[in-house]
């Protein structure tokens, strides 16, 4: 985990598809999602299905943003909820990159 001040990381928006698999507590569910904004500790996502807080998850994000790499990650789940409007979000924060 990093230790570092979350809140002096900047977000950036990115807009891009993301690929998700549980890790845990139930291995190999998929998720299709889209990445709203990423730091060097986390990302916020849109997604289909509300997540449980605290699952691990792969991350894949195949960025086709021009100051974006790719990313490959575990990630857990720290925030999750459904808006008024139906949107459903999740917070994760990236736990090591692979």
């Amino acid at each position: 985990m990093f230790t570092e001040d979350k809140r002096n990381f900047r977000r950036m928006q990115v807009n891009t598809p993301a690929q998700l698999t549980t890790i845990e507590p139930i291995a190999g569910l998929n998720y299709t999602a889209e990445c709203v904004d990423l730091s060097a500790t986390g990302l916020s996502l849109h997604l289909d299905d509300l997540l449980e807080l605290d699952t691990l998850l792969q991350v894949n994000i195949e960025s086709t943003h021009p100051s974006i790499a790719s990313l490959n990650a575990t990630a857990k789940v720290i925030r999750a909820s459904k808006e008024d409007d139906g949107t459903i979000t999740a917070g994760l924060e990236i736990v090591q990159f692979n």
